[in-house]
């Protein structure tokens, strides 16, 4: 069995991560399966974002096995927007990771996946049921959730040198979109928290990914009209080692969430120990429960898709189900309230926190192997590929 990964490799978005830990984890069952991986990249390597070069030697060598004459049984295509061009070979198996964060899938998408694609692999039973409500046949649909790498993500590591000194920690990881809820957190840790209180708010904002915004303007403005608890933005590019380090010195992992895919730093900082207070009833429910974290209630609330803001549609794309608006989870400001100060101020707060070792998380290796089991079974499908020409 041929694969092919076609998408980012170089980067340290969750695309990049998941085709390079793909990849790499699929080359490895090569010894033992009949599987042949190369890659495709369409970026190029950028030093800045820090990439393990043991990764990069091997992302090179597979990205060299590449022959664009030799039949690819498989072509697994991860990017966005999604890549609709005819593989090389029209006998090739088109196999779309598609995750999705809102409730409206787009149009195009729905009428690509029925005619294009001869499956479409999820990585959470949120975004499968997404696309069930959007008239994708349920037999094209896989849910593998994303993994985290044991060696880097653990609770055995160094603490970072980013804080000085010691503080209870909640830590965000996220951007300032509004489907990651960071205006919710804001507003409720400067009510909440005051310099006198020994606690943080450690916000990891990525610029290089996601843009440019105002976060560090308004996080100034806000400690020093409100003074409110000590709040750090870092905006570096860091590697997962580093991330790693933050996570280990985290009490508390919050992510008030509005749209995700899956969550896949929730997972990994949960594997360094970070307790989740994380968003309810979205993807994250898959692996975030009672037992070992806390969920904040949430509500659907209806917005206009199209509004610039919400940052959901590209011009010209349309939504299934018609029309523009649809739901977001919207977490319960008051819920979160509570839920901080409760793991801030309880007398056996430790012992509330130590329930994260009670997680049950998905490691590369063993996404790989679901991986694997579900391209032996669409390579043994004898029905020919379902694009209309």
């Amino acid at each position: 069995m041929k694969v092919e990964i076609v998408g980012k490799f170089f980067d340290n978005h969750s695309l990049s991560i998941i085709n390079r830990y793909i990849a790499i984890e699929l080359d490895k069952l090569s010894e033992t399966n009949e599987v042949e991986v190369c890659i495709t990249p369409i970026d190029k390597l950028d030093p800045s974002f820090k990439v393990d070069k043991k990764f990069l030697k091997k992302l090179t060598e597979l990205s060299k096995d590449r022959n664009p004459d030799k039949k690819v049984d498989i072509q697994i295509r991860h990017t966005y927007p999604p890549m609709w061009v005819w593989p090389n070979n029209p006998e090739t198996k088109v196999i779309y990771i598609q995750p999705w964060e809102f409730s409206r899938v787009p149009f195009e998408w729905q009428y690509k996946f029925e005619t294009f694609a001869d499956h479409v692999i999820v990585p959470s039973t949120w975004v499968r049921d997404r696309y069930l409500e959007g008239g994708i046949n349920p037999s094209k649909i896989t849910v593998i959730p994303n993994g985290y790498n044991p060696e880097v993500f653990n609770k055995e590591g160094a603490l970072t040198s980013l804080f000085d000194n010691k503080k209870f920690t909640f830590t965000f990881v996220g951007c300032g979109q509004f489907r990651k809820g960071i205006d919710v957190l804001i507003d409720t840790f400067k009510e909440v928290f005051v310099k006198a209180d020994a606690v943080r708010l450690f916000i990891k904002d990525s610029p290089q990914i996601y843009g440019n915004n105002n976060l560090l303007h308004e996080l100034t403005r806000i400690q020093y009209y409100k003074s409110c608890a000590e709040i750090i933005l870092n905006d570096d590019s860091l590697s997962e080692e580093e991330m790693a380090q933050i996570y280990r010195s985290t009490d508390v992992l919050v992510h008030p969430y509005r749209g995700e895919g899956f969550g896949m730093h929730v997972q990994e900082a949960m594997a360094c120990g970070a307790f989740p207070l994380i968003t309810g009833g979205g993807p994250t429910d898959d692996f975030v429960n009672e037992e070992c974290g806390l969920r904040i209630n949430s509500s659907k609330r209806l917005v206009n898709f199209n509004d610039e803001k919400i940052f959901a549609t590209k011009p010209g794309d349309s939504l299934t189900n018609m029309g523009s608006h649809g739901w977001v989870l919207e977490p319960d400001a008051t819920d979160l309230r509570n839920k901080m100060q409760y793991l801030y101020y309880h007398q056996e707060k430790d012992s509330i926190l130590s329930k994260v070792n009670n997680a049950k998380l998905f490691t590369w290796e063993s996404v790989a192997k679901n991986y694997f089991q579900t391209l032996a079974h669409i390579v043994l499908d004898t029905r020919k590929p379902t694009r209309i020409k």
